[in-house]
């Protein structure tokens, strides 16, 4: 078995396993974040048109109360004033007058609210027409995004599945015990198994690498690994 040759394999395997993992996190952790994300701002957006909509509800509820208010103010009215000429006495028909002339203050005030109202009522249907027409000019680019989330999910899958095939011709290659070393630091060790040399110092771990274990690596008969961080170890020109 030629070492130098599996550790050349391995260093494609890495290489591939590297790019699937990166691959792998963008599809499932930060592409979902980003819908995530997405979701909940729209719905915030939603929520706040729902907001727009009750106010407008709220002033129609105030302004029907106000109208019932002023008619049945002026239904009072009316029913005073017939009462008038059925009165004996000068008192009761300046106790009767007094009493029209405040029905009638009470209608003025209430007919100014109702004025007030529809200023505040139009001030807001004109706000929820702005939200809606806002609304959907958002939900518009939602769908949008969304949908170039989805597809570029889809062609991480390809691109994963395509690398995952170029894996298995390499990994089928390698030596079966040399391979379920690697296999077992790509588990332990954060998915890198294998490391270079570069200044005298491991590449994964930056700690440094003696002398004495750069030539063992060199004489490439058995697997080096670093002293610190256990991956396998190798010498970055040779295999340049």
């Amino acid at each position: 078995m030629d070492l130098k040759e599996e550790i050349r394999k391995l260093i494609e395997l890495q290489e591939l396993d590297s790019r699937i993992h990166s691959l792998l996190h963008n599809k499932d952790e930060e592409i979902p974040s980003k819908l995530e994300e997405l979701k909940n701002n729209f719905n915030e957006k939603k929520s706040l048109l729902s907001s727009f909509e009750e106010k407008v509800k709220q002033l129609q509820l105030r302004r029907k109360d106000k109208e019932l208010d002023l008619s049945a103010k002026e239904e009072n009215v009316k029913k005073a004033q017939s009462q008038l000429y059925q009165l004996k006495t000068n008192k009761e028909y300046q106790a009767k007058l007094v009493e029209i002339s405040s029905l009638k203050a009470d209608v003025s005030l209430i007919e100014e609210d109702i004025i007030n109202l529809l200023d505040e009522l139009e001030k807001a249907e004109k706000e929820l027409n702005d939200a809606k027409k806002k609304l959907e000019e958002d939900e518009k680019k939602f769908k949008e995004e969304e949908s170039r989330l989805k597809e570029e999910t889809k062609q991480l899958e390809i691109q994963i599945n395509n690398l995952k095939d170029k894996r298995k011709i390499i990994a089928d290659s390698i030596d079966n015990n040399i391979l379920s070393t690697y296999e077992r630091l790509l588990k332990t060790r954060n998915g890198i198994a294998i490391a270079s040399v570069e200044n005298e110092n491991c590449s994964a771990c930056h700690m440094r690498v003696t002398a004495q274990t750069i030539n063992e690596i060199k004489m490439y008969k058995d697997l080096v690994f670093c002293e610190m961080c256990v991956r396998i170890l190798y010498i970055k020109e040779d295999f340049s």
